[in-house]
């Protein structure tokens, strides 16, 4: 028996599309049927009993999309994993309330935060940003731990359909 999974999230510049992509991929390595879409695209979830949702952090909060998704009351009584895409540079301490306080309302298996990126590409701050920031901190995905990540709940879906 095959679980069915939505991975959703917001993005403005394409890095945390990237890591649900990569969330996605492993969990289909692991036998998960699921299904990638821009949180803003998401009609339905009946057909989803397990919803992996995520956004990029922009000062201090999800995308709007993302967060909207969040709030839906079909949510409830799901499997819901949440992830953050934040922060780039040294400062990676985001706490964010109302994703917290909603991850509770749920009971969300989980809220884990990972590093974010940000390149060149975009507005005149966004570029800025970059060039202020070092090199090697512009990148901040920690894509083993992603893979890890995204291993466990596929572990725990299998666990379930079984």
């Amino acid at each position: 028996m095959t679980t069915r999974a939505l991975v959703a999230y917001g993005s403005r510049h394409g890095s945390t599309a990237e890591i649900a992509e990569a969330i996605a991929a492993t969990l289909r390595g692991e036998g998960v049927e699921v299904d990638v879409r821009p949180a803003g695209e998401v009609d339905a979830l009946e057909c989803y009993p397990a919803v992996i949702l995520g956004s990029a952090v922009y000062a201090g909060r999800w995308c709007r999309d993302a967060l909207a998704l969040l709030r839906r009351p079909q949510l409830a009584g799901r499997d819901v994993w949440l992830f953050s895409s934040g922060p780039v540079g040294r400062s990676r301490g985001t706490r964010l309330r109302r994703v917290e306080r909603r991850a509770s309302e749920l009971g969300a298996h989980e809220h884990v935060v990972f590093g974010g990126a940000i390149g060149e590409d975009g507005g005149l701050l966004r570029r800025r940003i970059a060039r202020r920031t070092p090199a090697e901190l512009r990148d901040r995905r920690d894509w083993p731990t992603i893979e890890t990540w995204s291993r466990m709940i596929a572990a725990t879906l299998v666990k379930r359909a079984a």
